[in-house]
């Protein structure tokens, strides 16, 4: 049926998208085009760990535990230098119904924390809220609201896009916020595009100079950082896959506070990063 076949496309952009493994980024150190500092990187190591996913009928469940571990190397200032941790349990549940419509719901709580500031404000919540339209055997509309502290907030904003299979081999979801062309050319390799944002909100101890007069608080850092790479996907085997991936960073900016407890912002240059990973594919 023709459903069937939209929703392996789907499941194929969404394992893409979203897989479960080790993944290890890091950036080239390079220069601040505006703001305090003069250089500026960072590097983040990724776990996500299946918990369960049961299928009923029309229905589908998941759950998934999630470790973000984040270092910023920012040179000329002492903002921004813990290290930063978003622990959070990724819950997706998906529910086709009649008429080639499907609904989507992903929340992700998590605690985004240097492990020094632990209260309330330090749990944040990732929504997805989106509905899709089969329009044909390989094409579905994809429309709803998402909150993703990878804008570096939580601003809801629109989600649309559009997913579309132009060759046997080729898969394609075009939309924001992310965007995905991923070739398959065998059972074994895969290559793609990728463009998504790829930032972070934490809430962190600052730990002030002896001789500031600030109140020493708790702050936010935020990151803002859009990732748009290349990669590939190289199956290695049963159910894991080896991932490389290299690219650009683009529109990118650094808030912190430094140890006089003065909010500083930085602009980092447009620079390249490349990432390494395993990933595991649930049945």
């Amino acid at each position: 049926m023709w459903r069937t076949g939209s929703i392996l496309l789907l499941s194929i952009i969404s394992a893409a998208v979203q897989a479960e493994g080790l993944y290890w980024r890091n950036d080239v150190n390079g220069g601040v085009e505006s703001g305090a500092g003069t250089r500026f990187s960072s590097n983040e190591l990724s776990l996500t760990i299946p918990l369960e996913r049961k299928r009923n009928g029309s229905e589908d469940v998941s759950t998934a535990l999630n470790l973000d571990l984040t270092e910023f190397r920012w040179s000329g200032t002492t903002a921004a230098q813990n290290e930063y941790y978003w622990i959070s349990m990724p819950i997706s549940y998906r529910q086709r119904r009649s008429g080639g419509q499907e609904f989507y719901i992903r929340a992700e709580p998590g605690l985004m924390t240097d492990l020094n500031a632990l209260e309330g404000k330090n749990i944040g919540v990732n929504l997805e809220l989106s509905g899709r339209t089969y329009v044909s055997k390989s094409d579905f509309w994809q429309y709803g609201i998402i909150v993703d502290r990878e804008f570096g907030d939580f601003n809801p904003r629109p989600l649309v896009g559009y997913a579309t299979k132009p060759t046997a081999q080729t898969e394609m979801l075009l939309g924001f916020p992310k965007t995905l062309i991923q070739t398959r050319w065998s059972r074994e390799v895969s290559t793609y595009l990728s463009i998504r944002p790829a930032g972070g909100v934490w809430r962190e101890e600052v730990t002030l100079d002896a001789a500031a007069t600030a109140t020493p608080s708790v702050s936010d850092v935020k990151y803002t950082n859009w990732r748009m790479g290349v990669g590939g996907e190289f199956h290695w085997r049963e159910r894991f896959w080896l991932n490389g991936e290299i690219g650009q960073l683009r529109n990118r900016r650094i808030r912190a506070t430094d140890n006089t407890g003065v909010e500083v912002v930085a602009t980092p240059g447009q620079d390249a990063y490349w990432q390494i990973g395993i990933t595991a594919r649930m049945p």
